[in-house]
């Protein structure tokens, strides 16, 4: 009963336009989707094609599963310009939340630009980026009863309610801009971090005549890869590495504080004359999303394919209604640098 109980307001709330329903999806692998963290992120990164795929499961022990996706490819472009560069994304998500069927859905393009703070060494960037597209929203009701349903013996979904909405779907165009900074000191340690602000227009996602804006989301994040190794004139061994990661977003009255940290082992060398394409590595560490959830990430790296899981484990108050289950996320990634000769070698800058 405590479930039936847990599912329907769970539904109500989601289908209903208040702030507490407005706050965007996330990932425990959150680093792994730059372009839902900031449009700057666009083409920042040592290579020439990034792409990745994510897919998020949880709740399925209360409801139908909430499930979320997402798929992006970036890459930078104009890579000769002595200033700088150009980067381009283009970035989908879609998520599905339980009986109630709510989905939003949002297509966008990411154009960055790159400026070059060392001189052309291609070591310190800081950039600025802009991100637009639609978002839409739909939801169904086949699965949702509202109080004016019930007849005295059970819900009648038959019966008209005030409730439910004039319309099923939504669509509207979302912008959003951010600025990004990168420094690799060495070739064995990199930083990067950034500010974004995503719905700049705030969009109306009403289901109905009713305004009902979407509320603007404001982000910090940091990364960084430290890291030790020596380099011959063939081979880097990076050796050993940390990567601690941090995000906090603000939407409203929704806090999202996420912060951890991965032990990265080389477990095989990397070779300038393949440029890193023979590279490979695991790593794995704890991660915590502040009021939610503790998790451990592990991620296996070889040619420029990641694979990354995670587990969520339940920390909040609706752990009473899943038993304490938690929700599974995996990552499918893929760096390609296809300019890889002799001369060029590889480092963790950009060009």
């Amino acid at each position: 009963m405590n479930k039936q109980l847990f599912i329907l307001g769970f539904g109500l709330l989601i289908s209903s336009n208040i702030a507490l329903a407005q706050q965007d999806i996330h990932f425990s692998q959150f680093y792994a989707s730059p372009m839902t963290i900031n449009p700057a992120s666009a083409g920042a990164f040592n290579g020439d094609l990034r792409g990745s795929l994510l897919y998020r499961n949880q709740w399925s022990s209360v409801s139908e599963p909430f499930t979320t996706m997402a798929a992006s490819i970036d890459m930078p472009v104009l890579k000769k310009m002595k200033a700088g560069m150009f980067g381009l994304g283009l970035n989908f998500y879609k998520d599905d939340a339980g009986d109630s069927q709510f989905s939003t859905t949002k297509f966008s393009l990411a154009l960055a630009y790159h400026l070059d703070m060392s001189g052309g060494k291609g070591k310190h960037f800081i950039s600025v980026g802009f991100q637009g597209g639609s978002i839409q929203r739909s939801i169904g009701f086949g699965n949702l009863t509202f109080n004016d349903q019930w007849n005295g013996v059970d819900f009648d979904q038959n019966i008209t309610t005030a409730d439910q909405f004039s319309g099923s779907s939504v669509s509207a165009l979302d912008v959003a801009a951010g600025i990004h900074w990168f420094y690799a000191p060495t070739d064995f340690s990199r930083y990067f971090g950034g500010i974004s602000m995503y719905h700049l227009n705030s969009p109306n996602v009403a289901f109905n005549d009713e305004e009902s804006a979407l509320l603007k989301k404001y982000t910090f994040h940091f990364g960084a890869e430290i890291g030790k190794g020596s380099t011959t004139a063939a081979v880097t061994n990076n050796g050993f590495s940390v990567l601690p990661n941090i995000i906090y977003s603000v939407q409203g009255p929704n806090r999202y504080f996420n912060l951890g940290a991965e032990a990265k082992i080389r477990l095989k060398d990397n070779s300038k004359f393949t440029n890193y394409h023979n590279e490979m590595s695991i790593a794995i560490g704890p991660y915590l999303r502040f009021g939610d959830a503790a998790y451990i990430v592990t991620r296996f790296n070889w040619q420029g394919i990641s694979l990354g899981i995670s587990y969520d484990f339940n920390l909040s108050d609706l752990s009473d209604a899943t038993n304490g289950n938690g929700g599974y996320e995996v990552l499918l990634g893929y760096f390609g640098n296809f300019g890889a000769n002799p001369s060029r070698g590889h480092s963790v800058r950009f060009k």
